[in-house]
């Protein structure tokens, strides 16, 4: 198992000055030398989700972390969170109609009680399933400190081997 991720300021293990270094360089910028451009959602993605895309370019701007190899990913995750969004609203609505069934007391009414429960904890269940897909999501696009964390150790250690392989001129 892995040892768990931790920022170059968080760290207490003692490092060369070129890793520092090299960790420093790879924090800064994780991201390859592609240009992307996410002014616009990709086809498809509308509405909510378009909300949600727009929203999260502009907070990833001045941040090098996507490239355009993760339009199609970016917009799954925005068409996922705008689902949650969808089924939020349908589980409030669920959860407010058992409350004015359980209000009225009435025998007749047990069945429809039943068959309302019983959606909302279908409905639960799968906003629960949702909600993990996205946090999966989230950290492959690198949205979770950790992920990013992961990525900056990766492109550490990518620029620690190129500088070991002119160790001799080679």
């Amino acid at each position: 198992m892995s040892s768990a991720v931790k920022a170059l300021g968080n760290q207490a293990k003692h490092l060369t000055k070129a890793e520092i270094e090299a960790r420093a360089a790879a924090e800064a910028g994780v991201k390859p030398d592609r240009e992307a451009d996410l002014s616009k959602p990709i086809r498809g993605i509308t509405g909510t989700a378009a909300t949600y895309w727009r929203t999260i370019v502009a907070r990833l701007e001045g941040v090098d972390l996507l490239d355009d190899l993760d339009k199609e990913t970016l917009g799954i995750y925005c068409q996922m969170l705008a689902r949650r969004d969808r089924l939020n609203k349908v589980c409030e609505r669920l959860a407010g109609k058992l409350a004015e069934l359980d209000k009225k007391q009435d025998d007749n009414l047990e069945d429809l009680e039943e068959l309302y429960t019983n959606k909302l904890d279908s409905l639960c269940a799968k906003l629960s399933t949702l909600e993990k897909n996205i946090a999966s999501y989230a950290d492959r696009l690198g949205f979770s400190p950790q992920s990013r964390t992961r990525l900056a150790q990766k492109r550490a250690a990518a620029a620690a081997e190129e500088q070991d392989g002119d160790l001799f001129g080679e």
